[in-house]
């Protein structure tokens, strides 16, 4: 899950959704719907309704939600169907469709999708207007140029990642908080332009840094936040699902900004 909801899933509220989220038989109710093309999230909409009814005024938790079915899905090697689909029942208007069976990519595959990120990024962005780079919507955390700048900088992080990795024995990775770089990096007064030229080149760098990994080295262990052991092909699938939030996060805050435009 992204680190923007590493606050709330702390909180008493988050810790209650995830219980309600994050089981075996709730994962059998978001496959069953993805085979039916329905958004995945429209598993939860009676329960928290009737059990969470505070969530209807509360856009962070509704987004959380959104998050820890899309964590659950992605586990399981679910991929995304359709980023939005219309979720029936209300709480959610719109929920990701998710392929209706597992999609596991193997080490070749995963390097082939990063690889791809650069241009589906930039296309995204680009379909937003300049004028509209530094807009953030109530709801959304991440305007077009923060979600530039930030994955510029996580994909520098990321090569010091991999560059530990394989050169330390069980090395301690800290995670990081997109929110907190974003602010102390000033990235809504950045150039986002640049900072898309700059994460495509620095793609290329970590993809580089990637391809050299002989295939016993993929099994090489770090110690990711100070509690989970995560191999490289672990850090290389974490890496891929976080571009693929990206995704789905820039995708939403076009359809906000396209709204707020009627």
């Amino acid at each position: 899950m992204h680190s923007r909801f590493d606050a709330f899933r702390e909180q008493a509220l988050g810790r209650q959704l995830e219980a309600l989220i994050d089981t075996p038989q709730r994962y059998v109710e978001y496959a069953a719907l993805s085979r039916a093309e329905v958004p995945a999230v429209a598993a939860i909409v009676h329960d928290v309704r009737q059990l969470f009814p505070e969530v209807e005024a509360d856009a962070s938790a509704r987004q959380f939600c959104g998050a820890m079915v899309a964590e659950v899905m992605r586990r399981h090697h679910h991929e995304v169907l359709r980023p939005r689909g219309r979720v029936p029942g209300g709480y959610f208007t719109y929920g990701v469709v998710w392929t209706p069976t597992p999609q596991q990519l193997d080490w070749a595959q995963r390097l082939e999708a990063l690889r791809g990120m650069p241009a589906q990024l930039a296309a995204a962005l680009r379909a937003i207007p300049a004028v509209d780079w530094r807009r953030r919507p109530d709801g959304i955390d991440f305007a077009a140029v923060e979600h530039a700048c930030h994955l510029r900088d996580l994909d520098r992080i990321y090569c010091q990642r991999v560059a530990r990795v394989l050169a330390e024995e069980m090395p301690e990775i800290a995670s990081v908080d997109g929110n907190e770089m974003s602010l102390e990096l000033a990235y809504l007064e950045q150039d986002g332009s640049a900072a898309l030229d700059d994460f495509v080149a620095g793609r290329r760098h970590l993809l580089a840094a990637l391809a050299g990994a002989e295939p016993a080295q993929r099994g090489r262990l770090c110690l990711f936040g100070g509690e989970r052991r995560m191999s490289l092909e672990d850090l290389v699938e974490d890496m891929l699902q976080h571009d693929r939030a990206h995704l789905l996060e820039v995708e939403e805050l076009t359809a906000e900004l396209r709204a707020l435009s009627v």
